[in-house]
């Protein structure tokens, strides 16, 4: 959301931070009204966001002899299960009260208690045309690493901003790498994999019909319920018709995905299907490799060139336990980073170079009671050793 900031400011030590609180509301909606005539926060979401467990709202408070404490300003701050990844949301200050570095103060506030949950991402999205809030946000830290055209009800476009709250050491910075959003509940498979073929400069189309080609082509025909989900032999097998070079790495042999199925006629199929994949994967000399993978040999093949696609229990991220396809983008000494197809309503700059710490990467790519871990490997085939 377009933060409305003051420029730089003196100090305000009778400014008083703390959480917002369900008697704060009138007075936020007034903020709200007042600073922003476009993109405005409505009463229930204001609301809404004052409790919400994702969610961090910090106010500042004015002491008042005659009229009692006033709220003057606000900043929001939303987080990202699973991930050390934050936004910040919203910053306003009612304009008497602009010029006192509130907007500064606020921020540095969420920016302590999102480290106080581990978290060591700060993103925003503000208007290009905002001078004063980019001059401030590029003096708190933040650097600049994308932009969105026509982002706001205004059509003005939003620059995209992140800051490293802690001194990582080398941290990752975000390298373009192509993005894809899935159009359906069940082509996370193709959508995750149409991203590391287009980064390693294929021309398949980023479209609703190649991520549909490539399902009907990597699907296990059952999964849970439902639509079928991508096997990872079935997506090196989508990668090989594109003329990339894939290789599987399992933990666990096949069949991979029965234990949810219920229906022995289902799981006979579903059995049959993932034996015809290994099958066809073997003809065309696409290996399938049955170990224990880690975390570094993840990163050792990532060092020599390939673009991972990982399968990972979406558990963390909103306590579904649903399989879920992702590339993986790069890593450093802290994190791995990912991208997810499934925005599920949030914006982009949420489901890019998400990062997850390194300690909780191999937690989240395993799924199932099993705990499968499944990685599909591509690589450009000219450059490839394989």
């Amino acid at each position: 959301m377009n933060a409305r900031p003051e420029h730089r400011a003196s100090e305000a030590d009778d400014i008083v931070l703390r959480a917002a609180q369900p008697a704060d509301l009138e007075a936020l909606v007034a903020i709200e009204n007042r600073c922003f005539s476009t993109d405005r926060l409505s009463r229930r979401r204001l609301r809404y966001y004052i409790e919400a467990s994702h969610a961090v709202m910090m106010v500042a408070v004015q002491p008042d002899a005659a009229k009692g404490a006033s709220v003057t300003g606000y900043a929001l701050l939303l987080l990202r299960r699973g991930t050390q990844l934050t936004r910040l949301y919203s910053v306003a200050v009612l304009p008497e009260a602009r010029g006192r570095g509130l907007a500064e103060k606020l921020i540095v506030a969420l920016e302590e208690r999102a480290l106080a949950k581990g978290k060591r991402f700060m993103r925003l999205e503000v208007a290009s045309n905002n001078i004063s809030a980019i001059a401030l946000y590029e003096r708190l830290g933040f650097h600049r690493f994308g932009l969105y055209p026509d982002y706001y009800d205004d059509h003005s476009d939003a620059l995209r901003m992140q800051k490293t709250l802690v001194n990582t050491g080398g941290t990752c910075r975000q390298p373009p790498y192509p993005w894809y959003q899935q159009t359906t509940e069940f082509t996370c498979g193709p959508a995750a994999l149409m991203m590391a073929l287009s980064e390693l400069g294929h021309a398949l189309p980023m479209t609703q019909h190649s991520e549909l080609t490539v399902w009907r082509r990597a699907t296990t025909i059952y999964m849970t319920s439902g639509h079928g989900g991508c096997h990872p032999i079935g997506l090196a097998l989508a990668a090989a018709d594109h003329g990339v070079t894939a290789e599987v790495w399992l933990n666990a042999g096949l069949p991979l995905f029965v234990e949810g199925v219920r229906n022995k006629d289902k799981k006979k199929v579903l059995t049959f299907v993932e034996n015809s994949f290994e099958s066809e994967a073997k003809a065309q000399h696409i290996p399938v490799q049955q170990f224990d993978w880690k975390l570094d040999d993840l990163i050792n093949a990532m060092d020599e060139g390939a673009k991972p696609v990982c399968l990972i229990s979406t558990y963390a991220f909103d306590r579904k336990k649903a399989p879920h396809w992702v590339t993986v983008t790069g890593y450093d000494r802290h994190n791995v980073y990912l991208h997810d197809p499934d925005a599920d309503g949030r914006p982009p700059v949420e489901c890019q170079h998400l990062p997850v710490a390194r300690e909780d990467f191999m937690r989240l790519a395993s799924y199932g009671q099993r705990k499968v871990r499944a990685l599909v490997l591509l690589r450009d085939r000219r450059t490839s050793k394989a």
